[in-house]
């Protein structure tokens, strides 16, 4: 093994899992707001359900109440919100790390040299890119006010 196969499969695996710990973060982060926000969405619903009786008697409420404390459809909803909601998350995360992650495959995979090196020249100018854009500034709309 040539420093350059070793270099660029090092390169290559460190870029990959950065991006894996990155796309993990942002779909555990989509997972808790869909699945916080639709059970606020569920629970208003339910109480707002709960609230109106049709008939004024104890026995219409006391059902209504078993109702609203049966909580199983509640924790299938949960489930359902939270699985969704990371998968559209690591969807958006292989999106926003879609550069990254075919540079480190060309660069891992790549049989001849010139093409290794152009996967670790393309992989550094992702990885630079990100950090430039992601880590300053320098590219932000700084005056909010203006079109």
């Amino acid at each position: 093994m040539t420093l350059l196969n070793v270099a660029s499969k090092a390169a290559a695996l460190m870029a990959t899992g950065a991006s894996v710990y990155d796309i993990h973060s942002i779909a555990k982060r989509e997972a808790n707001i869909k699945r916080e926000s639709n059970y606020a969405d569920d629970f208003i619903a339910q109480n707002i359900g709960a609230s109106k009786l049709n008939y004024p008697g104890a026995k219409h409420n006391d059902i209504k109440q078993w109702i609203m404390d049966f909580q199983y459809p509640l924790q299938l909803s949960e489930v359902w919100n939270t699985v969704s909601g990371y998968t559209v998350g690591a969807i958006k995360g292989i999106c926003y790390n879609f550069a990254t992650l075919g540079f480190s495959a060309l660069t891992f995979f790549a049989k001849r040299d010139g093409m290794k090196k152009f996967g670790a020249i393309g992989l550094g100018l992702s990885v630079a890119w990100d950090f430039i854009k992601n880590s300053t500034n320098l590219f932000e709309k700084t005056d909010y006010l203006r079109r």
